[in-house]
């Protein structure tokens, strides 16, 4: 007897309406089964695993928070300033400011709304989300999310590692008092062998707290992410009120019309927009899919990427409104001072926040230190739970093929850390790294758009938010129109206007091996999508369906235990039809374990696995068997 004909009944097809099991026996009561009424489906040791012990978070606020941790960090207070800066030189910043806005509305935020509905309606990493919704022929277009995930947390780990430094500087000496001062702290720590072993803590506490499982990620930000914001609040405020501050808010908000024609301003926007949002990356996807479904994912998607760019303006004003504070006060004039701010830390202005922060707490009287370690101490944190994140995406598409989470963990933290080095070792590869791949998320953005065209924008607003969401906002009609419409001409029309602009205006250097050379980034996005393109055509989920003989059954079990937690899919060929599934019944997960209880739980409908139709539209309110492990 097939899986399937076990669990519906020969013959039959119909609604899971309970679950029993013990150690003896797993059993399914079916309706519209004329032969059994009780079926034995597998016979081994299974227990039945709810919803909040699979991993879900515990609230809205939990999910706002841990999302919040996901994405602010380095990229608002160290990425932002030094962006806008690289675009503040004639007038001012602001029309780059108002590019990056429009483009919270018009790309991010649409973006991340499709992220958190795959995550929460598939429960699936982003490759096997792409196989779920529209076939496996399109895990690649997942696989090179989960790529782009990998290589920028290898740099990630870097600035975190930076962040560690700094909080150390903090404790064991005195702040710097002028510029001169705080470049030899930088320059000592570029010049040591303090970025490696920093990068390797990062890595090395991230894969502990990605190990031990996705829940240690929610009491962690209920702390971290509070307290972060807090200091940024009473740093910003300290930094508006200093003699001269006005200047460099003034300088900030003031137009340069004629860069409105720069195609780079244009990239820089949108790639700052998605680096800042962590739109188009994957991590909000996966963390997306711990989610349950009375957690509103319209209300969620669409305050997370408005917090945290409020976020990214408050640390843009706070290093300005620093840097023109001190060097007015030194006698420089505004020339010179927009200089320091595009030029200064090396390669790509990297060092611009890490050089004036410091400088800043000095003004802060006796407070200055301890304000100077609590900030960093939670610059720190939140870049870790940004590396978390990272580092949760290419381990739950390890775990999604059946490596177990442990292994998975120690092959991606392993594989981070050995190409983070280069860029901890030399700022021009970090320069590069940083380049590239927030490009690459505009890449994978696209990718997420075509998803939602190729699965029907209309059926995806309706299946996956509007008929699935309990106690939600509906996702609206404009979504609908900026996914179809706006988005693709933003992503593709970018991408190749920065293109053809290249190279007409950089005939001799477009193609040179540069850091931030066009050639380069091409190469290495071409590369990584041969790469996974490749690997979709001969790996698959692991698919286990366990043998009647108990001997096989034994070796299949101490074999898996090692290395794999496989699981067990079933077609929806005989699901009627005509079912309408219950409007909120529990999700049960079944997992093979030795002496379990006797357990039983109601459910709704068998979970479906098969082509993309409205009777296999059933997530969420149905009886999963997934996860299991012999």
């Amino acid at each position: 007897m097939s899986e399937k004909s076990a669990l519906m009944g020969t013959g039959g097809s119909g609604k899971v309406v309970s679950v029993e099991g013990s150690a003896a026996e797993y059993q399914v009561c079916c309706f519209k089964a004329p032969c059994l009424s009780k079926v034995p489906v597998i016979r081994s040791a299974f227990r039945v695993k709810t919803e909040e012990e699979k991993g879900t978070f515990s609230s809205s606020i939990a999910v706002l928070l841990s999302m919040l941790g996901s994405v602010v960090g380095t990229g608002n207070i160290w990425r932002f300033p030094r962006i806008v800066a690289n675009h503040s030189s004639g007038g001012g910043a602001l029309v780059f400011l108002i590019v990056w806005f429009c483009f919270l509305w018009l790309w991010s935020m649409p973006i991340i709304l499709i992220e958190y509905g795959i995550g929460r309606f598939t429960k699936k990493s982003t490759v096997e989300s792409f196989n779920k919704l529209l076939g496996p022929s399109y895990r690649f277009l997942g696989a090179f999310q989960g790529f782009v995930g990998f290589c920028l947390g290898s740099y990630y780990s870097v600035l975190v590692g930076w962040c560690a430094y700094y909080l150390l500087m903090s404790v064991i000496q005195e702040l710097p008092e002028t510029k001169a001062d705080s470049d030899i702290v930088w320059n000592y720590m570029q010049d040591s062998s303090w970025p490696i072993l920093c990068h390797f803590l990062a890595i090395f506490a991230s894969a502990l707290s990605v190990s031990r499982g996705v829940s240690t990620i929610e009491p962690v930000n209920k702390v971290i992410v509070p307290v972060l914001l807090l200091i940024v609040v009473i740093c910003f405020y300290w930094a508006i009120f200093l003699d001269h501050a006005d200047k460099g808010i003034v300088h900030m908000f003031s137009p340069e019309w004629n860069s409105i024609s720069d195609p780079q301003l244009w990239l820089d926007a949108i790639s700052q927009n998605a680096w800042d949002t962590g739109a188009g990356l994957g991590t909000f996807l996966t963390y997306a899919t711990f989610m349950r479904r009375e957690q509103g994912a319209v209300k969620l998607g669409s305050m997370t990427p408005f917090l945290n760019n409020i976020v990214s303006l408050m640390c843009g004003i706070l290093i300005f409104s620093t840097v023109f504070a001190v060097q007015t006060a030194e006698g420089f004039s505004k020339d010179a001072i927009v200089d320091t701010l595009r030029f200064t830390g090396g390669e790509g202005n990297t060092g611009l926040t890490f050089i004036w922060m410091p400088l800043l707490f000095n003004k802060f009287d006796g407070a200055g230190r301890f304000m100077a370690i609590m900030f960093f101490l939670c610059l720190t944190f939140a870049g870790l739970s940004s590396l978390i994140s990272l580092m949760e995406m290419p381990i739950h598409i390890l775990t999604d093929f059946g490596i177990r989470r442990i292994p998975a963990t120690v092959l991606v933290g392993v594989a981070m850390f050995s190409l983070g080095v280069v860029s901890a070792v030399d700022t021009k590869v970090l320069v590069n790294q940083d380049s590239v791949w927030a490009y690459a998320m505009i890449l994978s953005g696209v990718f997420l758009l075509f998803l939602v065209m190729r699965y029907g924008p209309l059926k995806f607003r309706r299946n996956l938010y509007n008929n699935y969401g309990i106690g939600d906002w509906p996702l609206p009609i404009i979504w609908v129109i900026i996914v179809v419409l706006i988005a693709p001409i933003e992503g593709v029309g970018l991408i190749i206007w920065w293109i053809v602009e290249t190279i007409v205006n950089n005939p001799g250097d477009w193609w040179q091996v540069t850091d931030t050379s066009l050639l380069v980034t091409l190469a290495e996005w071409t590369f990584l999508l041969l790469v996974a393109i490749g690997l979709n055509w001969w790996i698959k989920p692991l698919v286990i369906h366990p043998p009647d003989n108990p001997i096989t059954r034994k070796i299949l079990g101490f074999f898996f235990k090692l290395t794999s937690m496989p699981k067990l899919d079933f077609d929806d060929s005989s699901v009627p039809t005509d079912y309408t599934p219950p409007a909120s019944p529990p999700v049960v997960y079944g997992t093979l374990a030795k002496n379990s209880k006797p357990v039983k739980h109601d459910a709704g409908s068998f979970q479906l696995h098969g082509e993309d139709n409205e009777k296999d539209r059933l997530v969420k309110d149905s009886f999963v068997i997934s996860d299991v492990e012999l």
